[in-house]
């Protein structure tokens, strides 16, 4: 009997475990919902209130931020001048996949900077708002908003 209940146990325990590990291994995904609270978080102009949000290096257009101050330079400069993004909806978001650098410059230096600075854990996020298109470039959440790595836009 006590046999039975050890092994019964095990082949529980064994695939809960395997389950447990395999979902620590999987590349993050972004949702929807994080999104939007990233736009609205750009809206209200307050990236820079959560430190860390923003990562450094930044990809920015075609062009790569390397200095903090410069991103939050960037941030400060967005909200002053009025920008917003109005009525935002995510079009897609996929992983960073071998070929995403294309969407931000056909460049060397952002091949290089997507193979350097981006993972598995990164996504690029297409964003549509009365605006146009942005290409939005995010990594794992930090206090409930993805973090910020990049962002195009707007494109036509």
């Amino acid at each position: 009997m006590r046999i039975i209940r050890i092994t019964g146990t095990f082949y529980i325990l064994v695939p809960l475990l395997v389950l447990l590990f395999s979902c620590a291994s999987a590349p993050y995904a972004q949702t929807d919902r994080g999104v939007l609270k990233l736009v609205d978080l750009i809206n209200a102009g307050e990236v820079n209130k959560v430190e860390g949000l923003a990562q450094v290096p930044f990809a920015l257009d075609t062009e790569t931020l390397y200095l903090e101050s410069d991103v939050a330079t960037y941030w400060n400069n967005l909200h002053e001048a009025g920008f917003t993004m109005t009525g935002p909806r995510v079009e897609s978001v996929e992983h960073v996949s071998d070929n995403s650098w294309q969407a931000f410059a056909d460049s060397y230096d952002m091949k290089n900077f997507f193979a350097r600075y981006t993972g598995e854990d990164t996504s690029l996020v297409t964003l549509k708002t009365g605006e146009g298109t942005f290409y939005l470039l995010l990594e794992r959440a930090l206090r409930g908003y993805p973090r910020i790595r990049g962002i195009k836009g707007p494109v036509q």
